[in-house]
């Protein structure tokens, strides 16, 4: 850089000082920051061991759940109990029906509100 490029500025003791200070505050939240930052990296290194070995876990229970069934013996579930859940499961399945023709019959009616608002409006 050469001597012409090269601007003073002349600062009084009140406003070099503030100056300091600002960067100095500046200095002391960076380095806040990054502390917070390492600080978050150790942490997240942390969950992730954790949710790996919940993971594990997780998969060693789904193994010991099948090996189980496998050596249980199913139970004989008398007649009269799977009349019952024939008759639930089918009850389920009529209400969910209702609920969908209550669904198409708001839509029917909306359908139909539209059409009226499109012939007042032409």
């Amino acid at each position: 850089m050469s001597s012409e490029n090269v601007i003073y500025i002349k600062l009084d003791y009140m406003e070099a000082l503030k100056a300091k200070r600002s960067i100095l505050s500046s200095e002391l939240s960076s380095l806040n920051i990054a502390k917070k930052i390492a600080r978050y990296r150790v942490i997240r290194v942390e969950e992730l061991g954790l949710k790996s070995k919940l993971y594990e876990k997780i998969k060693e229970t789904k193994s010991n759940i099948r090996k189980l069934q496998i050596l249980l013996p199913n139970p004989k579930v008398p007649r009269i109990v799977k009349k019952e859940q024939a008759i639930e499961k089918h009850l389920e399945a009529e209400s969910v029906l209702n609920d969908a023709g209550d669904i198409e019959s708001q839509l029917r009616e909306i359908q139909r509100r539209l059409e009226r608002l499109q012939r007042e409006n032409i």
